[in-house]
């Protein structure tokens, strides 16, 4: 038997929240936004009057070369201690406007913070009970894209064996 996770043991999980964020940014939740322009705007070449209805490709923002570091590859280092490292200038710069899981300003989920500690939970919780590997590293992804994304022989889940004392 192992002991319940606590508040503390969430709050402890900073690689766990990196990934979390890496995963939504190649996968967001919402891939396009929709906006009202508040006042007249020139955005990418294009005149907006205020009142102007649009949709921003959030998906692609989130891949943009000149806001990410290596758009492309999944590397959950970019979210961790990035104040740390010298590779993340980017993202350092960036992060705040390119990057918003959860929406921003007044339009932000309420629920964010518990979306953040359930995802932490969940996963700390199947990793205390199974053993998860990579069938093979090496081998390319059978992703299949549709409403929902799949990934078919991707993972070698077993039960963890608990050892009696």
């Amino acid at each position: 038997m192992t002991k319940s996770i606590t508040y503390d043991d969430i709050e402890q999980l900073e690689y766990c929240d990196a990934v979390i964020k890496e995963v939504t940014r190649h996968y967001p939740v919402a891939f396009i936004i929709g906006r009202v322009s508040g006042e007249d705007d020139n955005i990418g070449g294009y005149d907006l009057s205020a009142g102007s209805e649009f949709l921003m490709l959030y998906s692609a923002i989130l891949k943009r070369k000149d806001c990410w570091t290596d758009p492309e590859k999944f590397d959950p280092n970019r979210f961790y201690k990035i104040e740390e490292s010298d590779k993340y200038t980017l993202e350092k710069q960036n992060i705040k406007n390119s990057f918003t899981i959860f929406g921003e300003g007044i339009r932000n989920c309420p629920g964010r913070k518990l979306a953040m500690i359930e995802l932490k939970c969940l996963l700390a919780s199947i990793y205390r009970k199974y053993n998860v590997e990579l069938l093979d590293i090496n081998a390319p992804l059978k992703y299949i894209s549709t409403i929902i994304g799949t990934c078919d022989e991707l993972l070698k889940i077993k039960p963890r064996i608990l050892k009696c004392k």
